[in-house]
């Protein structure tokens, strides 16, 4: 099959996605940009695939509402996080089932907390919609794998990248005066794109509804990643480490640490070593200052 592949969402996920797809490996892809399809109305979303839907047989969703600068966002545009992280994947999801499009939608490990455990894609939510303690932003991302029941959902967190991208989780730690030492499972971007590639390599069906956790083994603290940024001469001299308590935020975070043996096992996906990882993105970029 001729894979003719629409990546919604122009943003930091998307913009690499569509660059390694569409250069290096000359796949027929299309990006639509939120400035041309107002994600903000998951009604025009889906009367325009329904127009458009002969013209595709993937749809890669990495549109959403991630809040800037950070999570708390949500608490204050709580209609519009829910539409862009619950409501407008939805109507995408049913219409690539309706048509029988292969879905691929971008999430996040957001919806659990807590190192009792490596949460695997089969463990209930602790951090999402029935957790009084969890943001806006975990609720929505819950919301949606509740509601939906097609494609494949891939769970990323805290995505890094090899360069000093405004999004990028090394890029955060660089420029924050006030670093929190917690152990989290991360995404290195390069290895989420060469998933996609071997998604649409094999003959993996992204027609029936699966989740999986695109994360890294031997999940870092934070002040290990500090060390391992210092030996590459990257530090900020007005770092100092605090409790979550002193920053005054308004919705709380998840920590926690995710299970790959799926990825692993199921996908039979080669996943680097989180060190590897954030040692392979520092490599690069000190080679490009």
């Amino acid at each position: 099959m001729n894979k003719k592949i629409l990546i919604l969402g122009h943003g930091y996920v998307g913009d690499y996605l569509y660059n390694r797809l569409k250069y290096l490996l000359n796949y027929d892809v299309t990006i639509v940009k939120r400035e041309f399809l107002d994600y903000t109305d998951s009604s025009k979303v889906e009367r325009w695939l329904t127009e458009k839907r002969d013209h595709f047989n993937y749809i890669i969703n990495c549109s959403g509402f991630t809040g800037r600068p950070n999570v708390d966002e949500g608490e204050k545009k709580p209609e519009l996080c829910y539409e862009l992280n619950t409501f407008t994947p939805l109507r995408i999801s049913n219409l690539c089932k309706t048509y029988g499009i292969n879905y691929i939608h971008i999430s996040s490990g957001c919806i659990y907390t807590g190192y009792e455990k490596q949460f695997t894609e089969e463990d209930a939510p602790n951090f999402g919609l029935f957790s009084k303690e969890s943001s806006t932003y975990s609720k929505s991302k819950h919301a949606y794998e509740l509601g939906s029941d097609y494609g494949l959902i891939v769970r990323v967190r805290m995505p890094f990248c090899d360069q000093l991208h405004d999004r990028s989780y090394l890029t955060k730690i660089l420029k924050y005066n006030n670093l929190i030492n917690q152990v989290n499972s991360k995404t290195y971007i390069p290895q989420l794109l060469d998933f996609i590639e071997h998604l649409l390599k094999g003959s993996y069906n992204c027609r029936e509804k699966d989740i999986v956790n695109f994360v890294h083994p031997s999940a870092l603290a934070t002040d290990r990643v500090v060390e391992i940024m210092k030996q590459f001469h990257l530090k900020n001299p007005n770092w100092e480490w605090v409790q979550f308590e002193e920053l005054n935020c308004t919705a709380n975070r998840s920590n926690c640490v995710m299970s790959v043996e799926k990825l692993k096992q199921k996908y039979q996906f080669d996943i680097m070593d989180e060190d590897v990882a954030i040692e392979a993105a520092l490599t690069n970029i000190i080679a490009d200052e």
